[in-house]
């Protein structure tokens, strides 16, 4: 059952992937019931692909996820439904993948950010000043999305879970291609 394990998990992860990001994109929150049918389908799969041992990985992924997300969530980076997404996503893919799939999603979300600011502020000078900010600390949390505002800056948003989601995806269908 092992080589039909590792598709049934990537299905899973792309299926809550793919619903946290809809969610996310309209209304602006990951739903608390997709963040426990996410982790409940990983702890599932992962128990009867591979028994009563993967379970403790599929656990130790979860927390893993909270670990890799609270300094962010208490820096009002991210809001509470990406430290509860990370958390099911980890329960999904376990530890060994968790890692690599946050550098990849938080290296894409940066670059997303700065694209976003460039296309919204399109003044180097208000760019600066954003970028000042941003090393000042200013960052704001509305629910579970980045925001970047200071005195005379419109606000530019975007939810988190798309990069991190890209990087999960993106992450896991190499590890499938490989295996």
């Amino acid at each position: 059952m092992h080589q039909l394990a590792t598709p049934v998990i990537f299905c899973s992860l792309f299926a809550f992937c793919a619903t946290a990001v809809y969610f996310d994109l309209r209304f602006d929150r990951i739903p608390n019931i997709v963040n426990v049918l996410g982790f409940a389908s990983g702890l599932v799969i992962s128990s009867a692909c591979f028994g009563l041992g993967a379970l403790l990985g599929s656990l130790c992924g979860s927390a893993l996820g909270f670990v890799i997300m609270i300094l962010p969530f208490l820096l009002h980076m991210v809001g509470g439904g990406d430290v509860k997404f990370f958390c099911a996503a980890g329960s999904i893919v376990g530890w060994h993948l968790l890692w690599p799939s946050f550098l990849t999603g938080a290296a894409l979300g940066g670059a997303i950010g700065i694209v976003l600011l460039i296309a919204h502020d399109r003044s180097l000078t208000r760019l600066r000043c954003r970028l000042i900010l941003l090393q000042a600390g200013c960052w704001r949390r509305r629910s579970s999305v980045q925001s970047l505002s200071g005195p005379g800056l419109a606000d530019v948003r975007f939810p988190y879970s798309v990069p991190l989601s890209i990087g999960l995806v993106a992450v896991t269908s190499i590890q499938l291609c490989v295996k």
